[in-house]
């Protein structure tokens, strides 16, 4: 009852503590962030003001550039009259300028800069009004008399040319003027920057090192406005939230020390579970990367054995042709078992069980074996070929083999040890070992090396998920509990034997059968019945090689890449006997276009090819599926089957 109480109160303080820091923390946040609102407004302000002044010029002088005076030959009193009169209008400019697209000043109003006509001082900004036609605003230079100033440029325009550039030279100190009229507190400076990055005007004096700066661009100019606010403004501020929140989490941290210590008992298996699931969300990536590699690689598998069935057919008696075709099929169908046991570990395939020759299969997974232990330790395979074969699925079945027999590296490996044996062994089941299961006949096939074994201890958890001892992240603790759950869904067991320094024996006992059948010769007559097919497929080399296949035994074939496309390729071609569709396409899925076209009424039966459906859910119970890469022999055969 104490213990209860003492957690109730220790419960109820906590919060009351870190509320109450988090939100003084909050509050002075709040402060800061107004204070950066503030700046970002008069940053804002600024900028509205001097871009309305600059387009008010802009506009000015694309009306003077427009001035019949300025058609033809400059008429130099009207103009001078007429440019008299906005100067007055605009106290601001300096000078009032013509000049020829080469930079001759032609004509200075009230009178010539620096005495005399000349260059204009800012060339590039000219030969950029003359280069685009458009009105520019220049950079901030010095002029021939000292002064700071820039141009405000528009283009005469006859026959879609440049003849005349009007420009207005406003000093420096207008922008200065204009940054003045700006209302921000004390201390604060604000300063204007033309598109160069030179400094056009200032207000306010404040050492830039002490500053947090907010810019705005000017978008009529090119140019931006900087508001700099002194740091000591936020540093204040930031300080105070250091002192709530060091207060609050020295008081917080010490009530938490005390509720720690009484519900660290409680909290150990919640830790442990928490754990198991951040490393089931690690395999759950993993097996999802996994799978994504291995449906590409079905996609290209399958036009590279489609293509070699068709040349096979197509070779005739060429013996050195054939050599080298059965060669190529020999690897695409070794990287066909490769991609379905990446896609078996990933459990992105349905699970088929089969009848499988335990001896054959090892003597194909040595080589992968060897390679999965190192040089340094020896695996060895002892399986006679007169053995029954055994009902699995043979990716799980060959993905439990490579699990034992990396548990059995790592075993050999622990305590500094590199170099060892494991022995992967075939027999027929002992009576000890099938105590239990349905009657029948058994084979096991154990795994044996010479590691460093378990005690009593560690061998009554060893199959408990997420139970490793292995150190670092090098263990899952799925391993083993893979193993045995697939051995129990295979109607057999997982059994283990080990002594501490003697190794260990796993021994994966499963149901024997009956051996499988012969495989048919790929090369045969097909039934002559032909149809007219639609295929559906985004990938082109898919599509290209099924639909070969399928032409080169008489069958008529339309090809889409969509399942809109396909839609409307089967509405208009009310003769399809069969549609052959991809699982992931663009516009939806295998299984909506399947809902879609059954809705319409359209009688057609229909095919998947797919890499893997692990997300099929939309996808109706009575379409069977066609597992890509696929052989033509396959591909035919299903095809048959649903014409009947």
């Amino acid at each position: 009852m104490r213990r209860s109480l003492i957690l109730m109160g220790l419960t109820g303080m906590v919060p009351i503590v870190v509320l109450g820091a988090a939100y003084g923390a909050v509050t002075l946040r709040e402060q800061r962030a107004s204070l950066d609102r503030q700046a970002a407004l008069a940053s804002r302000s600024t900028a509205r003001l001097i871009g309305s002044e600059i387009a008010a010029t802009l506009d000015a002088v694309k009306m003077i550039s427009r001035s019949p005076s300025l058609d033809s030959a400059i008429d130099r009193p009207r103009f001078s009259q007429l440019g008299m009169r906005l100067m007055e209008d605009h106290p601001d400019w300096s000078t009032l300028s013509i000049a020829d697209p080469a930079g001759n000043r032609i004509l200075d109003l009230p009178r010539p800069i620096g005495g005399h006509l000349g260059k204009v001082v800012d060339g590039a900004s000219l030969a950029e009004t003359v280069r685009t036609r458009r009105p520019q605003v220049g950079h901030v230079v010095r002029g021939p008399g000292g002064a700071v100033a820039f141009a405000v440029r528009a283009p005469v325009l006859q026959d879609g040319a440049a003849r005349y550039v009007v420009s207005a030279v406003v000093p420096a100190r207008a922008m200065q003027r204009l940054l003045r009229s700006e209302d921000v507190p004390p201390g604060w400076r604000l300063r204007l920057f033309d598109g160069r990055g030179a400094l056009v005007a200032q207000s306010g004096a404040l050492d830039q090192d002490a500053a947090q700066a907010t810019r705005v661009a000017i978008p009529e100019a090119g140019w931006r406005v900087e508001v700099a606010v002194p740091r000591g403004s936020f540093t204040a501020l930031t300080r105070q939230t250091r002192m709530v929140l060091i207060g609050g989490g020295l008081l917080a941290l010490t009530l938490f020390a005390a509720l720690g210590f009484a519900l660290v008992v409680e909290l150990r298996r919640f830790r442990q579970r928490q754990a198991a699931t951040v490393q089931a969300q690690r395999l759950e990536a993993l097996g999802r990367l996994t799978g994504g590699v291995a449906h590409d690689l079905n996609n290209l598998l399958t036009p590279i054995l489609g293509g070699l069935d068709l040349l096979r057919a197509r070779i005739g008696d060429d013996a050195k042709a054939l050599r080298y075709i059965d060669s190529a099929t020999h690897s695409a169908e070794r990287a066909r078992t490769l991609v379905a046991r990446l896609l078996a570990y990933a459990k992105r395939q349905a699970l088929m069980p089969e009848a499988i020759l335990v001896g054959t299969m090892l003597t194909d997974l040595h080589e992968l074996l060897q390679r999965s232990v190192g040089p340094a330790i020896g695996c060895t395979i002892d399986a006679d070929n007169d053995l029954p074969a055994v009902r699995a699925d043979r990716n799980q079945l060959e993905l439990a083999v490579l699990n034992l027999v990396i548990n059995a590296r790592d075993a050999i490996r622990t305590g500094g040890r590199i170099s060892g044996t494991i022995t992967v062994s075939a027999r027929p089941a002992r009576r000890d070992e099938t105590r239990g299961l349905a009657r029948g006949d058994y084979l096991a096939l154990a795994v044996r090396d010479d590691g460093c074994g378990m005690d009593a201890a560690t061998l009554r958890r060893a199959m408990e998920p997420f139970f490793t001892t292995k150190t670092g992240d090098r263990g899952t603790g799925l391993g083993l509990s893979m193993v045995h759950g697939f051995a129990e869904q295979s109607a057999g067991r997982l059994v283990l034997e080990s002594t501490p320094g003697q190794g260990t024996n796993a021994t994966l006992v499963l149901p024997a059968t009956e051996p499988p059948d012969a495989i048919a010769d790929p090369v045969r007559d097909r039934p002559t019945r032909t149809a007219e097919i639609l295929l559906v497929d985004d990938d082109a080399a898919v599509r290209e090689a099924a639909a070969e296949v399928l032409r080169a035994h008489g069958h008529q074939v339309a090809e889409a890449e969509s399942l809109s496309e396909g839609m409307a390729v089967l509405a208009g071609a009310p003769g399809t006997a069969l549609v052959i569709t991809d699982y992931m396409m663009p516009g939806g899925t295998g299984g909506e276009f399947i809902h879609r076209a059954r809705g319409a009424g359209l009688p057609q039966p229909f095919l998947l090819l797919t890499g893997y459906t692990d997300t099929a859910e939309d996808l109706p119970g009575d379409v069977p599926q066609l597992r890509k890469p696929f052989r033509e022999r396959e591909l035919l055969d299903a095809v048959d089957a649903l014409l009947g």
